[in-house]
């Protein structure tokens, strides 16, 4: 496997001294904090709204935060750099030694849409030199996938990212066209993918009563209609209040907001459940493998979800696939982040891959290399990633899951994403 440790250029500034400000609440995985108050340099932002005067809120090492803009120098510790804005624009600011993280800026990333990928088949692997468009990847499979799970021939799903506008409550800046072309594509694509599952953050609302999460829904709702088959949606902080620390559901400090509730009632009530974590099983027709995909809501953990989440991942299946929005890399994030890792990493505890979103970009943070990140579905792109896309994972016939990033202009796979895993989620080739 080719392991992603691409570097952000605007976050590896290699200065002498000095760390950012006085924050240490940095997060090396996440696409923002929520406000921040205009709490100064270096304080997690979602618009620059939330930041003090002479600051502009860009995204640092996978996360969004107010730093100074810039016109040449920046004083001790610090670089005048380009770095993008939280809607995808163009800034000058102060880069810290270290950014924001206090790390070394290393983080995921992604590469240009050429190189080489390999497909996976019924019948073995091909290959398809400079990415190649949907031939080389197999046939589609036959069976059905609905709300409560199903029954393939073969294992193949394909997975979007995060899709939420560039500003709160921004319906006119909706990324529509983005997705409607993601969802076209998948449709469209050989073979087809009978499901989708989805990371989060579908929307970008105010949490209060004017919040604008339902009219966003509908616009992506629209927008899915373009697929034909079933989509399993994770649920995002910005399904909670935006803030990536945000923890919703009733007795929750965040309580029930309306962007909760719209994700409940459009996105999961369609597919039959009515609690923001949930599992679904898709198996074998000729029972010669299970499958069973995990969908953690770290915002809304509670301990109700702990209790299901270690139970759930007791349950044996040839695959195992955990399906949550926040990276085990973001600092600073949901209380139900630290506590699901322990549940799913627990002693023999297994699973094949672990699917996340949350950074507007796509690849694998180094410390799990089988934990790939897909975020690049609509949402305001990181710095370092390069175009909108989809995964597709797709089983080989040695039983083995081939997992592509797929471009959503060219149809071609990068190699910087391309991953096999075996199903107890050992990396092979």
């Amino acid at each position: 496997m080719r392991t992603l440790l691409a570097t952000l250029g605007l976050s590896i500034v290699a200065l002498a001294a000095g760390a950012c400000g006085s924050n240490s609440n940095g997060d090396t995985a996440g696409d923002d904090g929520g406000s921040s108050g205009g709490a100064g340099a270096c304080a997690q932002c979602a618009s620059t709204s939330d930041c003090a005067s002479g600051e502009s809120c860009v995204q640092l090492a996978g996360d969004n935060y107010c730093l100074p803009t810039c016109s040449g120098s920046c004083g001790n510790g610090a670089a005048c750099t380009g770095a993008t804005g939280f809607d995808g624009s163009s800034a000058q600011v102060c880069v810290p030694t270290g950014d924001c993280t206090g790390g070394s800026g290393s983080s995921s990333g992604s590469g240009s849409s050429s190189g080489t990928s390999s497909g996976s088949g019924s019948g073995g692997t091909g290959s398809s030199s400079g990415g190649g468009s949907s031939s080389g990847f197999g046939t589609t499979p036959t069976g059905n996938v609905g709300g409560n799970g199903g029954t393939l021939s073969r294992l193949v799903f394909a997975v979007v990212g995060d899709t939420r506008p560039p500003n709160y409550d921004d319906v006119s800046g909706y990324p529509t066209a983005i997705i409607t072309k993601i969802f076209q594509d998948i449709e469209a694509f050989t073979p087809h993918a009978p499901f989708v599952l989805a990371t989060g953050d579908y929307q970008f609302s105010s949490a209060g009563s004017g919040s604008t999460a339902s009219q966003q829904l509908d616009l992506y709702l629209g927008a899915r209609k373009n697929y034909s088959g079933v989509q399993f949606p994770t649920m995002g902080n910005h399904e909670c209040t935006g803030a990536t620390a945000s923890n919703c559901g009733p007795g929750n400090a965040n309580g029930t907001t309306p962007n909760y509730n719209a994700f409940l009632s459009q996105m999961l009530s369609p597919i039959g459940q009515s609690k923001p974590y949930y599992s679904v099983n898709v198996n074998a027709a000729d029972n010669s493998w299970t499958a069973k995909f995990v969908f953690v809501a770290a915002n809304a953990w509670d301990s109700g979800q702990s209790s299901w989440l270690t139970s759930t991942m007791a349950q044996k299946t040839t695959y195992t696939f955990v399906v949550r929005h926040e990276s085990s890399e973001t600092t600073g994030g949901p209380p139900g982040l630290a506590a699901s890792d322990a549940i799913i990493n627990a002693p023999g505890v297994s699973y094949t891959s672990l699917i996340v979103g949350h950074s507007h970009t796509f690849g694998h943070y180094g410390s799990n290399p089988r934990e790939a990140i897909v975020g690049n579905g609509g949402a305001p792109l990181s710095s370092n990633s390069k175009y909108y896309g989809f995964a597709l994972y797709n089983q080989r016939s040695d039983g083995a899951i081939v997992a592509d990033m797929i471009a959503y202009d060219t149809l071609k796979a990068d190699s910087y994403f391309h991953y096999v895993v075996k199903p107890d989620g050992t990396l092979t080739q």
